[in-house]
């Protein structure tokens, strides 16, 4: 008996979870498995499917050497998690209870919207304020802690001394990893993380002369200010951006 129908008849021995109709025969090493989902994700690298892995998003077939296979089923299972964060920016934890969903039937793939909703006992949520560490990050955005790391070598993500990371992490990683797929490198998002870091001393120095910031009444007042006058920023950016974009396309 080859070992490639060892290792299906001993699988299809196994649960079978979500998708049920496609192939779960395990006979695709992991760089097949980009290679069949790099048209639709050119950046996928075998960190993050492997970080799925340790999530218990996808459970992939180990041999005697514990070397991974997956199966077709997986290459769908894998599609649909990253659709749900490229697409409809679903956290981890939101993904895991879909695919517990379909894995017992109670859901449909085509109507993903109609699956429950996690509440918000059972989910990490993040709220002005929080701070973050790596694995938590990981799980909200689909990052591996690789990525994370070389975002920090970057300076893209900034820890406080305690390796934490600030609520605006979780959306500082989801556009980077969505302008990633745009061909966008690291250096030229270390640019845009340069320029708003030098707005940021602005604003502070700005704020600095319209009063003493060392109590808490002071801060809080100043925090308010910043929010206003970065959201005054971002409009001014966006639209200069635009600006020159169709400037340039003349």
């Amino acid at each position: 008996m080859s070992a490639q129908i060892r290792i299906a008849q001993e699988w299809q021995n196994d649960y079978v979870s979500w998708p049920q109709e496609v192939s779960h025969e395990p006979n695709l090493k992991i760089g097949e498995v980009i290679s069949l989902l790099n048209k639709e994700f050119p950046f996928l690298q075998a960190s993050k499917i492997r970080y799925y892995e340790s999530q218990e998003l996808i459970s992939v077939y180990r041999t005697d050497s514990n070397q991974r296979l997956f199966s077709l089923a997986d290459v769908e299972r894998l599609r649909f998690i990253l659709v749900e964060q490229r697409d409809r920016y679903v956290s981890l934890p939101q993904i895991k209870e879909q695919l517990r969903q379909l894995d017992s039937g109670q859901a449909n793939a085509e109507h993903p919207g109609k699956m429950r909703v996690l509440k918000d006992a059972e989910r990490f949520t993040v709220q002005a304020g929080t701070r973050l560490h790596k694995a938590e990050l990981a799980a909200l955005t689909g990052a591996s802690i690789q990525d994370l790391e070389e975002l920090a070598k970057h300076g893209i993500l900034q820890a406080d001394a305690r390796g934490r990371l600030t609520a605006q992490a979780v959306d500082i990683v989801r556009y980077v990893m969505l302008l990633s797929e745009q061909g966008f490198d690291l250096r030229q998002l270390r640019a845009v993380r340069n320029s708003a870091h030098a707005h940021a001393v602005n604003t502070i120095n700005q704020l600095s002369t319209d009063g003493p910031r060392g109590t808490s009444r002071g801060k809080e007042r100043m925090i308010a200010q910043a929010a206003q006058i970065s959201s005054l920023l971002t409009n001014l950016y966006r639209a200069l951006l635009v600006d020159n974009i169709e400037i340039e396309l003349r």
